[in-house]
């Protein structure tokens, strides 16, 4: 049995993160938060999912720079 370091849990959460990153900001475009402003929300929702797919990238970039 493979043995789990640090740094395949570390390699893992690399990826989820972001993706809990770009859940959050899809969530922000349905009527969760009904007391934000609906035109706030939306940049907000597509920053965090902007953010969420550059975290993506980097992180497909560092695990191919580490194989």
């Amino acid at each position: 049995m493979k043995e789990l370091n640090i740094k395949s849990v570390l390699r893992y959460l690399n990826f989820i993160i972001p993706f809990l990153y770009i859940a959050m900001g899809c969530t922000l475009f349905f009527n969760l938060f009904p007391n934000i402003d609906r035109g706030k929300r939306i940049i907000f929702g597509v920053v965090i999912i902007l953010y969420g797919i550059f975290r993506v990238y980097k992180a497909y970039v560092k695990n191919r720079d580490m194989t």
